[in-house]
């Protein structure tokens, strides 16, 4: 794990989600909230079904709560769409996050994701880069609760969307090209 500082700083963080959402984010949420009012409680991973929200696919992570007794909740990537996979430049579905981020940025990460498995409720943020020079430049997420087989939040389910300075930067484009990724894609990628 790398001690790196943090790339991301947190530009909007609410206990309660924006009136106004992205059509993206709104409509992961919206599927979430209807969920839940279809089983008047927190959705099961089980009842999360991915062709539901299809064409969210691509920004969706999916996120097991670890718990450890007498130490920190652990996060392991379950699933995480191409989107993430670009972005990362590799694929971490499977990973422990704490392996994958430095310290600095679990310190940040870990307390919001806590906080939505012990709430029970959604959790939007707004972050942007510190660098000026990397791209993306910026990501919306809203994160939500999902129950595993008991009462608990054993997973969170989310959709992320990315924002460019300038469009989708060169090293994007190779890691497209060399997937075999066409240019539909590549714009899919772009929207998030």
């Amino acid at each position: 794990m790398s001690t790196k500082t943090t790339l991301w700083a947190e530009v909007e963080q609410s206990d309660e989600i924006p009136e106004k959402l992205d059509t993206s984010l709104q409509d992961f949420l919206d599927y979430w909230l209807s969920l839940q009012a279809r089983h008047g409680r927190v959705p099961r991973k089980s009842e999360f079904d991915p062709l539901d929200v299809a064409r969210l696919w691509r920004g969706i992570a999916v996120i097991e709560v670890i718990r450890q007794d007498g130490q920190d909740n652990r996060y392991r990537y379950r699933f995480l769409g191409t989107s993430h996979d670009l972005i990362n430049g590799a694929s971490y579905s499977g990973r422990f996050i704490d392996e994958t981020l430095p310290e600095v940025e679990m310190a940040v990460l870990r307390p919001v994701y806590d906080k939505v498995a012990s709430s029970r409720r959604p959790h939007y943020w707004r972050r942007r880069t510190h660098d000026t020079s990397v791209e993306p430049a910026a990501y919306e997420r809203v994160l939500a609760p999902f129950l595993g087989d008991g009462d608990g939040v054993d997973y969170l389910i989310g959709f992320w969307r990315w924002e460019w300075r300038t469009g989708i930067p060169k090293g994007l484009q190779h890691a497209l090209a060399a997937s075999g990724s066409d240019e539909s894609e590549l714009q899919h990628a772009e929207r998030g």
